[in-house]
């Protein structure tokens, strides 16, 4: 005699879906996000992150949304605004009451000599701005210059045609730079110097 195994649908076991994995920086259902490390909140973590193509300033397991500035991690200065990395931002940036120049989101240590910017040009040291420099200055040609002496205020280039004191001693400045075909004699606060090559003597 054949029997007939039949099943109760009504009590049939279904298996619970299972939560979804979370590794990486999440957006909960409240609304907030958070980063994650192998399904644990990483309350304590502080760094950056990638997400949807960007990266984002974390500080405590959450996206620094007060974070707009210059953020320090792992040796690497992000420029910051809104706790998002700026990757399409190149140009300057303020930290600290200096200025630094950003390459791509990044402070970009390479930057060294004078550099273009805003229609003039700027003295920058390992990406900050030196603006404490006036007078003149050699763009030599191992930072790529053209050896060059330029005259400088806060770090900017000057198109200034004058008279200038470096070193103890006093040159001719014209159109901003040292004027090293400036020969013969010149007449400078009352007395009347000998130049050499832009150099007063006398």
């Amino acid at each position: 005699m054949e029997t007939e195994t039949q099943t109760n649908s009504e009590t049939e076991v279904k298996p619970k879906p299972s939560a979804p994995w979370k590794h990486g920086l999440i957006l909960d259902p409240d609304g907030v996000f958070r980063y994650y490390i192998n399904n644990v909140f990483a309350k304590d973590y502080i760094g950056v992150v990638p997400y949807d193509g960007g990266l984002f300033f974390i500080k405590y397991g959450l996206v620094d949304f007060d974070a707009n500035e210059l953020c320090l991690y792992e040796d690497v200065w992000y420029y910051v605004s809104l706790g998002q990395v700026q990757l399409q931002y190149t140009g300057l940036a303020m930290h600290d009451g200096a200025w630094f120049y950003i390459t791509e989101g990044i402070l970009d240590t390479t930057v060294n000599g004078l550099i273009p910017y805003d229609g003039e040009r700027f003295l920058f040291a390992a990406g900050r701005l030196v603006s404490e420099h006036n007078g003149l200055w050699l763009s030599a040609a191992s930072i790529g210059g053209d050896n060059k002496w330029y005259f400088l205020a806060a770090g900017m280039v000057c198109n200034v045609s004058q008279i200038t004191m470096y070193d103890g001693e006093w040159f001719v400045v014209k159109n901003g730079i040292l004027d090293t075909s400036c020969n013969g004699t010149i007449e400078y606060d009352g007395a009347t110097f000998t130049v050499v090559n832009g150099q007063l003597y006398g």
